[in-house]
């Protein structure tokens, strides 16, 4: 079967895989649907400027002497990702990227976000555990060892790698403090239960990225390894801290040291303003397109919107399947895309009618008009796509969603406007009305 029968049934089937995947199942009442196929969602994920949240910026601190690998930044974004999803954040957005000056930066977008604090304390700690052997100092909750640490004032026992990963979990202990236990590994257990037996009724302070979070006082030798660790009584900041608390014991310590260099805020109330200026702007653009089209080309511009139309529907079901962050920026990436999506078309009408104005008739001037405005469709969509590359490989994270949904808005382009404005042509011109010139705006 060649691919001139076989155009429109594709197309019909992406037509009907477009409209199953962009059905807004809530607003229409239809949630018997499914929202998953084979493992794959369908979801529309709106960025931080839309939603509102928070953006966290942190950026790397190579110890003295060393340096930080691309492979120590992808375990850092992948720890920071888990446990930013361990409070309930729906979607939590995390990436790595370079500044100009060669830092090396991971950017924690969380929307919706209603705890700032938490976020901004969950992403910005390393998570070192550290079980500190006070040597007779009075230690008390929020104090710096480091600097005592290393003058050897204060001793570390171990760190948080003795723990057994998935022994952590949330516990309340007997007299209702709200903690953290966790089952420690056989060097860890050895160490600590020797210095449990010999400091009965005396502090056993533990630190987390060099501050003590808890002084407990050692009431008996501890020696099967499972230990508690308390952060107050159960109150709402208490459950925050058991909250963070547990997510870095589990997910395990930073490879890196990160330092935070700037935090946004950002209204929900803010964004849904704005995307509905944008929408506005957007639905004004694509009425102007069509009726230019319309008016200038006629039938050609009617099937030319047709197809604009089934851009629309494979372009915002591919933003689902993937899915592809929306923001404002993505936003404006897709309205542009629409311009530039009927430009083709118009390579290919213009071409058109120049051939039927050589004498040739309708069905030979629209193949002859496809096939000579293919070269320069395809170059000036080559030329589009490795300046969206570009921006995406080196941008930041606004240019990297703008980049994003242009490459993918000019490759449906190129489909929407050779493949199915061309199968349309082609049968309309089989019929009686659609050999009629005056339906082309051609003067001979």
């Amino acid at each position: 079967m060649t691919w001139r029968r076989m155009a429109p049934w594709v197309i019909l089937v992406i037509i009907v895989v477009a409209a199953f995947i962009d059905i807004p199942r809530k607003t229409l009442g239809v949630t018997w649907l499914p929202n998953k196929v084979g493992g794959i969602g369908f979801r529309t994920v709106l960025g931080l400027d839309l939603q509102g949240g928070i953006r966290v910026t942190l950026q790397a601190q190579p110890q003295p002497g060393a340096t930080v690998t691309s492979e120590d930044m992808d375990i850092a974004r992948n720890i920071i990702e888990q446990r930013v999803g361990g409070i309930g954040v729906s979607e939590p957005q995390v990436h790595t990227e370079t500044s100009n000056t060669g830092q090396r930066r991971i950017v924690v977008e969380v929307p919706g976000v209603s705890n700032e604090s938490q976020v901004r304390q969950l992403v910005g700690s390393t998570g070192q555990l550290q079980f500190i052997d006070p040597k007779g100092q009075q230690l008390a909750d929020g104090q710096d060892v480091r600097p005592l640490v290393q003058k050897g004032t204060v001793g570390v026992l171990f760190d948080g790698g003795e723990i057994q990963p998935g022994s952590v979990a949330p516990e309340t202990d007997q007299g209702g403090q709200l903690g953290v236990s966790f089952t420690l590994k056989d060097r860890g257990k050895a160490t600590w239960c020797a210095f449990t037996t010999a400091n009965v009724q005396k502090p056993g302070p533990i630190a987390l990225d060099g501050k003590i979070i808890t002084t407990p006082t050692i009431q008996s030798a501890i020696c099967g390894g499972q230990t508690i660790i308390t952060v107050g009584s159960g109150s709402t900041t208490a459950e925050a801290q058991r909250t963070s608390l547990y997510n870095t014991l589990r997910y395990g310590a930073l490879p890196v040291s990160l330092s935070e260099v700037g935090v946004d805020s950002v209204a929900p109330t803010l964004g849904a303003h704005f995307l509905t200026q944008a929408l506005v702007a957007g639905g004004i653009g694509l009425i102007l397109v069509l009726l230019f089209m319309i008016g200038n080309y006629r039938l050609p511009g009617v099937l030319a919107a047709l197809a604009l139309v089934f851009y629309t529907l494979v372009n915002y079901a591919i933003f689902r399947l993937i899915p592809v962050t929306l923001t404002l920026a993505g936003v404006a990436a897709f309205i542009l895309s629409i311009g530039m999506a009927v430009d083709a078309n118009i390579l290919i009408f213009e071409r058109m009618k120049e051939e039927i104005r050589a004498g040739k008739t309708l069905g030979p001037a629209i193949e002859a008009g496809f096939n000579r405005a293919w070269s320069s469709i395809l170059d000036s969509n080559v030329s589009s796509i490795l300046v969206a590359s570009w921006l995406y490989w080196q941008g930041t994270t606004v240019v990297r969603g703008f980049a994003l949904v242009l490459i993918i808005g000019v490759l449906v382009s190129m489909f929407s406007a050779v493949t199915v404005t061309r199968t349309m042509l082609r049968y309309v011109v089989r019929t009686e009305w659609g050999r009629r010139l005056a339906l082309y705006h051609v003067e001979r």
